[in-house]
C-alpha cells in the first residue's frame, strides 16, 4: 500500500506493547505490497519487528486475513522444527497467538530480517539464481514432514475471472465526468479488451487440463520474486510466504523460465537430488493467471477501493508496465524452455496447443 492506514501511530504502539510485552520507540510505514500494510517496528532494547496490518472492510485484506490461519502456523512450525529456517515466521503474542485485532483491523508481527531485497536486482546474476534454486529445493525436500492440515491444496483458483470481466464492462461505461485516473486507465486497458478475454478463455482451458492429470504436489512459496528475497550473511531469507500452498513445483518455477532457466533448473535439479520434468501447459497457465489476477485486483482497487489519488497513480503503474507489456514474452519463454530441455535430452510435458 502506498498510504499508511488511517489510525495514530500512537494508538497500534499502546495496543502492541500491551499485546506482546514489548515497549515501541517507533512505528515506521513501508510503501510495499497491496495485501496489507507494511511497518518498520524499533522497541526501545533494540530488537525490531517487522508488521503487517489488514484492514476489515478492505475486501482484498480481508482475503489476506483467510490465510493467516494456514500459512502463520506454517512458517512457525518450518523454523521451530529447523526444517527450514531463513524465513519470516510469526513471533506470538503474550497469549500465545499468532495475531492480535482491534478495532476494524488485525495485526501480525513478523521477526525483522536485516539486509536489501532482490527487488532491484533484475537480471540475477548466477550466483544468485543458484542460491535460489538451492533454497527452493531444500523448501521442496520438506514436503512429507510438513503437517498437511497447515497447507491449502492447489485447485487451480481462477475465481478472479468474473471481477475482471465486470472491471472490463465498468470501463466501457466510464464517462467524461468521471475522474482523470479513471479515464486513463480506460485509455491504457480497454485497447486491450479483446486480447484479455482471450486469455481468459486461455486460461480456462489450461485449467481443463491441469485439474484432469494427476500431479505431484509439494510446499510450494507461490510468490518467490526479488521483493520476497533478502540476501543476508546466512544466505537467502524467504519474506511473504501468503501464498504458501501445495501445488506442483511448476509455480515455483515460472519466475525463472527466461534465458537464466538452464542455470536454475541445473542447479534446482542438483540440490533436489534427481532430475525434473517439466508440464509446458502448467508454465503457461500459472504465468497467464499470475498477470490477469493482478490485472483484476489493481483494476478492482482503481474503480472501487482505493480513497487516495497515490494508490491508483500506483496501481495503474503496476498494470501497464508489470503487467500487460509482459505477455507477449510468455510463449517465447515457454518453448525457450521446451528447446533447452530438448537439448538435455530431458523431457517437457505437455497436454495440448494454447
Amino acid at each position: 500500500m502506498e498510504v499508511k492506514y488511517q489510525i495514530e501511530d500512537s494508538v497500534l504502539m499502546i495496543h502492541l506493547n500491551k499485546e506482546y510485552g514489548i515497549e515501541i520507540k517507533s512505528i515506521d510505514f513501508i510503501p510495499a505490497g497491496d495485501s496489507a500494510y507494511s511497518y518498520g517496528i524499533s522497541c526501545a532494547d533494540g530488537q525490531r519487528y517487522y508488521m503487517k496490518l489488514f484492514d476489515h472492510h478492505h475486501d482484498r485484506q480481508k482475503a489476506g486475513m483467510d490465510r493467516l490461519d494456514y500459512y502463520l502456523p506454517l512458517t512457525w512450525s518450518m523454523y521451530e522444527e529447523k526444517l527450514f529456517t531463513n524465513l519470516t515466521y510469526p513471533i506470538q503474542t503474550l497469549n500465545g497467538d499468532f495475531k492480535t485485532t482491534l478495532y476494524n483491523f488485525t495485526v501480525v508481527l513478523f521477526n525483522f530480517i536485516e539486509g536489501e531485497t532482490l527487488a532491484e536486482s533484475y537480471p540475477f546474476s548466477k550466483e544468485i539464481l543458484e542460491a535460489i534454486a538451492e533454497s527452493l529445493a531444500a523448501i521442496h525436500r520438506i514436503t512429507p514432514y510438513i503437517d498437511h492440515s497447515m497447507l491449502l491444496t492447489e485447485t487451480f483458483d481462477i475465481s478472479f475471472a468474473p471481477e475482471l470481466e465486470k472491471c472490463l464492462a465498468a470501463l466501457e461505461s466510464i464517462q467524461i465526468a468521471d475522474s482523470s485516473m479513471k479515464r486513463e486507465t480506460r485509455a491504457q486497458v480497454l485497447p486491450r479488451k479483446e486480447r484479455i478475454l482471450a486469455l481468459l478463455t486461455l486460461v480456462r482451458e489450461l485449467r481443463g487440463r491441469a485439474v484432469s492429470e494427476t500431479k505431484a504436489m509439494v510446499l510450494c512459496h507461490g510468490d518467490i520474486w526479488g521483493g520476497n528475497l533478502i540476501r543476508h550473511d546466512n544466505g537467502l531469507y524467504f519474506l511473504d510466504w501468503e501464498s504458501a500452498i501445495l501445488a506442483p513445483p511448476e509455480l515455483d518455477l515460472i519466475g525463472y523460465i527466461g534465458e537464466e532457466f538452464d542455470v536454475f533448473l541445473a542447479a534446482y535439479e542438483q540440490h533436489l537430488g534427481q532430475p525434473v520434468t517439466v508440464n509446458l501447459d502448467l508454465l503457461r497457465f500459472y504465468s497467464y493467471r499470475h498477470h490477469l489476477r493482478n490485472l483484476a485486483n489493481w483494476l478492482m482497487n482503481i474503480l472501487y477501493r482505493n480513497t487516495e489519488e497515490a494508490q491508483n497513480e500506483n496501481d495503474l503503474e503496476m498494470i501497464v508496465h508489470h503487467c500487460m507489456d509482459r505477455w507477449d514474452r510468455i510463449e517465447s519463454r515457454v518453448h525457450a524452455v521446451d528447446a533447452r530441455l530438448r537439448a538435455r535430452g530431458q523431457w517437457a510435458k505437455h497436454t495440448g496447443n494454447p
